[in-house]
C-alpha cells in the first residue's frame, strides 16, 4: 500500500477528518458537461456534412456550429459557479450567457442566409 492510498484511507475513514470532508462544497463537473456537449456539436456537424446535402449550402453548417456551440455554453453556464465581478448587475443571466446570445443570433442569421442561397456543386 503506497503513501497516497494510506493518506486517502486516513481522510475517508478517520473521524477526525469528518468535519473537513463535510466542508468541501458539492460542485457540478461543468467542464465535463461542456466537453460532452462539444462532442455532440461535432457529431451533428459531421453528420450534416457527410450524410446530407447541406454542405453544398455555403455557410449553413457554420451557422449550425455557432448555434449549437453557444447553446451548449449557455446551458452549462447555469451550473457553473459565479466567478464574481459584476455578474449580479447582469440580472438573471451570467456573463457567459450574455456573451453567447449574439453568437446564437449570428448563427441563426448565417443559417437563414445560407438556406436562401442556391446550392453550389462541390468538386
Amino acid at each position: 500500500m503506497c503513501i497516497r492510498d494510506r493518506a486517502y484511507d486516513a481522510i475517508v475513514h478517520n473521524p477526525q477528518f469528518t468535519e473537513l470532508l463535510n466542508s468541501v462544497p458539492f460542485r457540478h463537473p461543468a467542464q465535463l458537461y461542456e466537453a460532452a456537449g462539444y462532442v455532440i456539436v461535432f457529431l451533428v456537424c459531421w453528420y450534416l456534412y457527410w450524410k446530407t446535402e447541406r454542405r453544398k449550402q455555403i455557410g449553413y453548417i457554420f451557422g449550425v456550429f455557432l448555434i449549437l456551440l453557444f447553446m451548449v455554453r449557455f446551458i452549462v453556464e447555469f451550473v457553473k459557479e459565479s466567478q464574481g465581478g459584476f455578474e449580479s448587475v447582469l440580472g438573471l443571466l451570467s456573463t457567459g450567457q450574455w456573451l453567447s446570445v449574439p453568437f446564437i443570433i449570428a448563427g441563426i442569421y448565417i443559417m437563414w442566409k445560407a438556406s436562401k442561397k442556391p446550392i453550389v456543386e462541390l468538386n
